[in-house]
């Protein structure tokens, strides 16, 4: 039985780019002309024959087209990509295939493209229901905007769906989050992402900031709505299994869970990272660079790495954290030869001490606070 692989897919695409957003992307409309997205997916296309002997020692678990928009382009692009995909080697029975959109950016046509070439979840940007901070981060929907994607979604017949939250906005409130929540608890997703605001320096939103333009919500404040999200959510049967992630239960996100239990995924496409075996590679961010690169059948990777198994030790830790579950000590003892209690001894005692941590005889995982402060725990494993 081959093992299941993750496919990431980068769309580089978008109308214009949000204030906070330092994802490489670019504007479609400058890439329309000379037939440039089409040059960019034929450089796929090439990316993928190339890693085709690759791909094939395995059977493809979830294919995940992220962005930039994906929903910008033409439906025939998105199902040109899984056809190929599908020559190459098998999909398992349960495979996960999402795509992101951006409410305003889809059409039944492209809908139609979606659910005739396999695609199963949509991951969809709400973000919030407040239209002023839609603006000031500069989203380019409105509420309404959103709920008329939500129900042309559902109406194509794709029932997985998750939605994407913001908390952390300048000048949101803790009002304006529960907001966002009755909308969500009125249209019963089957999963909820929920992210806090990162200011990215050399971002519009970071400059407004620095320039006294914008005031954020204070830590206590951030915290607080983070704990009205997860429990608003667990009201609605969205169970907690990640720091980030809420869903009903099976419809966890297959191809994160990819990453979190430090499974091998290839990602394809401009500024892409994958992670097969113990190499970690990254393709260029420079699209230019990446279309020639494909054309002669010639990569160069922006970055390229050999983990050791200390490496390997710290991720499969601070990964597993990040799950509700835990990390199970049966299991990461026998992938290192270790004795996790043993070798993290002081650590453990001084993360329980602090009740960031509950150790079972079968399990570590984080306590709410761990949760809040997951990065300081992480940082303990560190060896």
């Amino acid at each position: 039985m081959k093992e299941r692989l993750g496919i990431y897919i980068h769309i580089p695409f978008c109308a214009s780019k949000c204030a906070y957003c330092d994802f490489v992307s670019h504007r479609v409309a400058e890439f329309e002309i000379n037939n440039g997205i089409e040059a960019y997916f034929n450089a796929l296309s090439q990316e993928i024959e190339f890693y085709k002997e690759e791909i094939q020692k395995y059977e493809i678990g979830s294919v995940y087209f992220g962005g930039g928009t994906p929903s910008i382009v033409n439906g025939s692009y998105i199902s040109r990509v899984l056809k190929q995909l599908r020559s190459v080697t098998t999909f398992t029975d349960d495979v996960e295939i999402t795509l992101e959109v951006n409410p305003g950016t889809l059409t039944e046509e492209k809908l139609n493209y979606y659910t005739a070439s396999g695609v199963n979840r949509i991951s969809m940007g709400l973000q919030t229901t407040n239209d002023v901070l839609l603006k000031q981060i500069g989203r380019i929907h409105s509420t309404n905007d959103f709920l008329t994607s939500y129900d042309a979604i559902k109406r194509s017949g794709i029932d997985n769906i998750s939605l994407d939250l913001m908390f952390g906005l300048p000048n949101q409130t803790i009002d304006d989050v529960k907001k966002s929540i009755e909308l969500i608890k009125t249209l019963s997703p089957k999963h909820v992402s929920t992210y806090s605001l990162k200011l990215e320096e050399g971002t519009p939103l970071y400059e407004r900031y620095v320039n006294g333009k914008i005031d954020l919500p204070d830590d206590e404040i951030e915290r607080e709505m983070y704990h009205t999200i997860e429990n608003e959510l667990a009201d609605l049967g969205l169970m907690q299994y990640e720091i980030s992630n809420f869903s009903l239960p099976g419809y966890e996100s297959k191809h994160n869970l990819t990453y979190w239990k430090n499974k091998p995924y290839l990602g394809l496409g401009l500024s892409s990272h994958s992670k097969i075996g113990h190499k970690r590679f990254a393709n260029t961010a420079v699209m230019s660079s990446y279309i020639e690169q494909w054309q002669a059948f010639n990569p160069q990777y922006a970055d390229e790495a050999l983990l050791d198994d200390k490496e390997e030790l710290f991720e499969t830790i601070m990964l597993g954290l990040r799950l509700n579950e835990g990390i199970s000590f049966e299991r990461i003892n026998k992938s290192y030869n270790i004795n996790f209690k043993e070798k993290y001894a002081v650590a453990l005692h001084e993360l329980k001490g602090y009740e960031l941590i509950v150790e079972t005889e079968t399990h570590l995982f984080l306590t709410p606070k761990g949760r809040d402060l997951s990065n300081l725990v992480f940082l303990k494993f560190m060896d």
